[in-house]
């Protein structure tokens, strides 16, 4: 028989249980700035100082062609959805053939772990909504040219080179949905240029 008493204790495990989780995605937001300013690090250790020279005009035109574009992240849940898809998509596609690439295992490694680890803390963390799909849709639509791109260029260290590029975009982007994010005054459109 389920008394007063036991029933007191169980809704009050559930509304510690419930601030606890809320607490955790709380932190969330500082704990990810930390992390993509790590991932932003590791991709500045591995891409080299500049552009080879030979891929100069390959990553001019891919620039100017692809963008990830205006992604609505007025919502906080929304704006959550898009960074969780560009970690997923991020770490996907340095899984592809990647032996141009001029990155050691270890930071493979430990940047694959990064981003899996990151894009996990932010599912706990995210609610299902029709918006929430169309944004990781767009945000898929523009990996997939970042994947084709990679295809049609052989997987070559030019096509590396204008991912990397692509994906530190994506990153100083995810660092101002941030900063929006917490200062509250999220704007609508948040373009992917920077």
């Amino acid at each position: 028989m389920v008394t007063k008493g036991w029933l007191l204790l169980i809704a009050l495990a559930m509304v510690i249980i419930m601030e606890v989780s809320s607490q955790d995605c709380g932190q969330l937001l500082t704990r990810l700035r930390e992390a993509n300013q790590a991932n932003l690090d590791v991709l500045h250790r591995n891409m080299g100082p500049s552009i080879s020279q030979q891929c100069i005009d390959d990553v001019f035109s891919f620039s100017h062609r692809e963008a990830l574009g205006n992604i609505n992240v007025s919502e906080e849940g929304n704006a959550k959805a898009a960074i969780q898809e560009v970690l997923q998509q991020t770490g996907h596609i340095f899984k592809q053939n990647y032996t141009e690439m001029p990155w050691d295992e270890d930071s493979l490694r430990a940047f694959h772990a990064g981003l899996d680890q990151q894009s996990e803390n932010l599912k706990s963390c995210l609610s299902a909504s029709p918006r929430i799909q169309l944004t990781r849709l767009r945000v898929k639509k523009y990996f997939r040219s970042l994947s084709n791109l990679l295809k049609e260029k052989e997987y070559s260290r030019c096509a590396w080179e204008i991912i990397q590029i692509q994906v530190k975009q994506c990153f100083l982007w995810i660092e101002k949905i941030i900063q929006e994010i917490q200062n509250k005054g999220m704007e609508g459109q948040i373009p992917m240029h920077t």
